[in-house]
């Protein structure tokens, strides 16, 4: 299948990186799909250039007053170099997902500073 190449990259990434920020969401459960694989490739692929290592966790879904299983943040340090340079800055992506069926599928992608 065309995704699997693409599924093994984001695996990869997912786990070498640790969660430091909160509960870590279910990679099983958005792997399971072409859609869901691929959202996952779109939140860590918008991420750009990282000084760390991305650090992944549920996103906080204020309707729901709590952390949502189908919003994943990813996240990470980045020098922005220039007079900046040395000093290390946060930005993250948030990627909110619906479940149609039982299959992930991605609904927005926010980019946080």
């Amino acid at each position: 299948m065309i995704y699997r190449p693409l599924a093994i990259a984001v695996m990869t990434l997912v786990t070498s990186a640790g969660s430091a920020l909160s509960a870590e969401p279910d990679f099983s459960r958005f792997m399971a799909s072409p859609s869901g694989a691929a959202g996952l490739s779109a939140a860590i692929g918008s991420l750009g250039p990282c000084a760390t290592t991305p650090q992944w966790s549920l996103g906080f879904d204020p309707d729901l007053d709590k952390e949502n299983p189908d919003h994943v943040y990813v996240g990470c340090q980045y020098d922005p170099g220039g007079e900046e340079a040395g000093e290390l800055y946060d930005k993250g992506v948030l990627a909110k997902f619906v479940n149609y069926g039982g299959v992930l599928y991605l609904e927005s992608l926010t980019q946080l500073p």
